[in-house]
């Protein structure tokens, strides 16, 4: 593709004047190793740097593979089309004054600007963006300094500053690219373009991306999904915000901002999310140097028991496995290290070691079948020769090529001169036993999930859905509710709403005492706050009580709501309360959730996303991640409770939510569990009209 490989370069808005991007861009472009021909476009000028200026790009008498813009936004769009008729593959537009204005006039420049681009059959990176890089062409089409060397590491960076920042981290970090690109607004090319172009680039083997806004969500997680299967992808997401304080409607809206959503499409494109700049880089290490975890099976290796303990603990939370060594193993180490040291796992090589003591752990550990991946922890002891045992581990690392293998030299300056030796050979070092065990879990292999299989009746199902829902929009009312649950098999206790005092005694009588009331309206989500409940009612006298004092109480609170009447439902006793829900997220689409359900919900937020539709595999998935999933098992004694069913209910949500476009969010909270079924005592669905989405 001709912006991974082009052969001729123009810069249009060249300039000598050293205050100006036009300089900075061309001195990158010539002062690199780019052996392609390079034209500057200016037309106050006939030379440049020692090279001919043409007026125009319509004046370059050879072709043009790739054209940088840098002039005022107001000339960008008659360039762009200079360019088209000249036949140019890529446009990249460094030029700032489009849509990140805000204004009309910004937004229309942008449109014009893509519009050109279209009828040309040009690609456009931009406008506003820093421009890209080629570091194995030697090719710097952008006002940043190129990376100190060639690598396997694209970067694609929707902010300039961010990637500058990135490149100047380079060295340090032990990071090198294969691509560097802004990409700005994204008026025509966003990052599922760049993470396909990625996908067939053979110099790529890492794909990173720091994005402040991801556009169309859906297409790309299933380009994340098919690209991460061959090469790892790592996000670095700004902007995220806690959209739940607006989303107030049920507890699902509450708990899910976009940084749910972002993890759960993360999670279904197998995609590493990194929560901070520290992150984002040690994972492109990582990432880029060593090679794929085949399993959770590993060693740890240490001079010191307290590393060895936090190490532990960090595989634990990492689900990563310290495995017991086989006989040959110990016996292998036995013999190499002192009686004092330890021959488990951690492996405690002592305070004294030397550097023939780790090569000696590291061979034994890294010829156990039982282990697949090492970290090699040392603390800056006074006899410590840590510049040595640096050494030894990237030597010994070359005998092993397949099975990852990463230092965590803990300290500071004692280590500074070792960690240094480790980015010379373009290796990861971390300063913490945590951040080294992060790094090794990353390895795995990450896998995208499958797409939810169609059912034979699902269309039928959708359909009558749709039906019920048609023309509707709000707080969906009870009987329906419970057509749209029967559809969907999500159980529900009986129930029926009465319109008068005696309606209310005659329902109770018929479902059976002790029963809950609560206030039927469209306009009133939140029935507990303004007293529109009573629960556990036992007789008739208190029927007609509760039927009175809700109706009060709502018409106090809420006047100018619509009553419906009072909902006589089936109380069922406090049991092991679970929440079910989903909601629709702007940019992703539906995505559904479960958690402790009940007054628990927000109070621990003990809760897990996924995009739907979900599998019951998914869907028990998200139900062990949970940290209430040792009550789902049994505990202390306890039965364990129907897991199979409250999968089913989140398979089940969020079918639902996928057939129905104009469902916003779905409340099922709680729910109670028991041994052998599940019960949704309490549900919300809002809808959106169809015409406003």
């Amino acid at each position: 593709m001709y912006i991974l490989e082009p052969k001729s370069v123009a810069l249009i808005g060249a300039s000598d004047d050293e205050t100006k991007l036009g300089c900075s861009i061309l001195k990158n472009l010539l002062g690199g190793s780019y052996k392609g021909e390079v034209y500057p476009v200016n037309p106050k000028h006939t030379e440049m740097m020692g090279r001919k200026c043409s007026a125009s790009v319509g004046a370059i008498p050879d072709a043009v593979d790739l054209a940088i813009i840098v002039t005022p936004a107001a000339t960008v769009s008659g360039i762009a089309e200079e360019c088209g008729k000249k036949k140019v593959k890529t446009l990249v537009v460094i030029s700032a004054g489009f849509k990140e204005l805000g204004t009309k006039e910004g937004r229309e420049r942008e449109q014009q600007l893509t519009g050109i681009s279209q009828k040309y059959n040009m690609s456009l990176v931009g406008p506003n963006c820093l421009g890209i890089l080629r570091p194995s062409l030697g090719l710097n089409a952008s006002f940043a300094a190129s990376p100190s060397s060639a690598g396997s590491i694209a970067l694609i960076s929707q902010s300039g500053a961010m990637a500058v920042a990135l490149l100047d981290r380079s060295e340090e970090a032990g990071l090198a690219f294969s691509l560097v690109a802004s990409i700005g607004n994204k008026a025509t090319m966003n990052e599922s373009d760049f993470l396909e172009i990625c996908e067939h680039d053979k110099k790529t083997t890492v794909i990173g991306l720091y994005l402040e806004s991801i556009e169309n969500g859906r297409t790309f997680i299933e380009t994340a999904k098919r690209v991460s299967l061959k090469k790892p992808i790592v996000l670095l997401k700004a902007g995220i915000s806690t959209r739940g304080a607006k989303a107030v409607s049920s507890h699902t809206g509450a708990l899910a901002g976009s940084n749910a959503a972002l993890d759960a499409a993360a999670d279904a494109a197998g995609i590493h999310r990194a929560h901070s700049t520290e992150e984002f880089l040690s994972l492109l290490s990582v990432l880029s140097s060593e090679p794929v975890l085949v399993s959770s099976s590993i060693a740890v290796i240490t001079n010191a028991g307290g590393p060895g303990v936090l190490a532990t603990d960090a595989a634990e939370k990492e689900k990563l496995i310290l495995v017991d060594l086989e006989t040959k193993t110990q016996a292998k180490l036995k013999k190499s290290l002192p009686e004092a040291a330890s021959i488990g796992n951690p492996v405690d090589v002592l305070g004294d070691a030397k550097a023939e003591r780790y090569v000696a752990a590291l061979e034994a550990c890294a010829s156990d079948r039982n282990v697949d991946g090492i970290v090699v922890i040392l603390t800056p002891q006074v006899m410590t020769p840590c510049e040595d045992i640096a050494r030894a581990i990237i030597a010994t690392k070359k005998n092993h090529r397949l099975m990852p293998i990463i230092p965590c030299f803990m300290g500071g300056p004692h280590v500074v001169k070792a960690r240094a030796l480790f980015s010379k050979a373009g290796l990861p070092c971390f300063d913490a036993p945590e951040e080294a065990l992060h790094a090794m879990a990353a390895l795995l292999q990450k896998t995208p999930h499958s797409a939810a299989k169609e059912e034979g009746d699902r269309d039928d199902r959708s359909s009558a859905a749709v039906g019920i829902l048609k023309g509707r929009a709000g707080l969906l009312p009870e009987e329906l509710t419970e057509d749209l649950f029967g559809l969907y098999q999500l159980p529900t206790p009986e129930a029926a709403v009465a319109r008068s005092v005696s309606e209310a005694t005659e329902f109770a009588e018929r479902i059976g005492y002790p029963i809950i009331a609560k206030v039927s309206s469209p306009n009133i989500l939140h029935k507990t706050d303004i007293g529109g409940v009573r629960t556990n009612l036992q007789n008739e006298k208190e029927v007609k009580s509760a039927y009175d004092e809700i109706l009060k109480n709502c018409g106090r609170a809420s006047p100018s709501a619509g009553i419906r009447g009072v909902l006589i439902q089936q109380f069922l006793p406090i049991g092991n309360e679970f929440i079910v829900g989903g909601i629709r997220d702007e940019n992703f689409g539906p995505i559904v959730m479960v958690g402790l359900g009940g007054i628990y919900t927000e109070l621990f937020r003990d809760t897990c996303f996924a995009l739907a539709p979900v599998t019951m595999h998914q869907a028990y998935d998200m139900l062990s991640s949970l940290k209430s999933w040792k009550l789902l098992i049994g505990m202390r004694g306890k039965e364990a409770l129907d897991i199979e069913s409250l999968a089913g209910a989140i398979v089940n949500v969020s079918a639902m939510m996928h057939d129905c476009p104009n469902i916003s969010e779905i409340d099922l909270n709680p729910v109670l569990v028991s041994g052998d079924r599940i019960v949704v005592v309490d549900a919300k669905v809002v809808l959106t009209s169809l015409e406003s989405i």
